[in-house]
């Protein structure tokens, strides 16, 4: 059985660089433009200190009330329904049949 051997050229002739050329060589400086001085922007603590229209307000805070009752009657149910099903052992019974369940 003989093997077969070819021989490659040396790594370092196969990637030599064709030349380095700096990207920086033909590139002149070119002045920088001033802006003129104009007048100061409007900072953010007066843009918040606009007077807001009161009805805004209030639609605001009904849509934060509104919320707010939903997310509480949704956690009362939740307990609610918790508390039933700890009180008929319907979690253990769940947990009984997983665990008796072949895999």
């Amino acid at each position: 059985m003989s093997a077969i051997v070819e021989f490659l050229a040396p790594a370092e002739m196969l990637f030599q660089p064709a030349g380095k050329v700096s990207l920086f060589a033909n590139r002149e400086p070119r002045p920088i433009p001033l802006r003129p001085i104009r007048a100061s922007e409007q900072r953010f603590w007066k843009l918040s200190a606009q007077a807001v229209a009161p009805q805004f307000a209030m639609v605001e805070l009904f849509a934060l009330a509104l919320f707010l009752v939903v997310a509480l009657v949704g956690v009362a149910s939740c307990f609610v329904e918790l508390a039933h099903l700890l009180d008929s052992d319907a979690i253990g019974h769940v947990a009984m049949r997983i665990a008796g369940a072949s895999v």
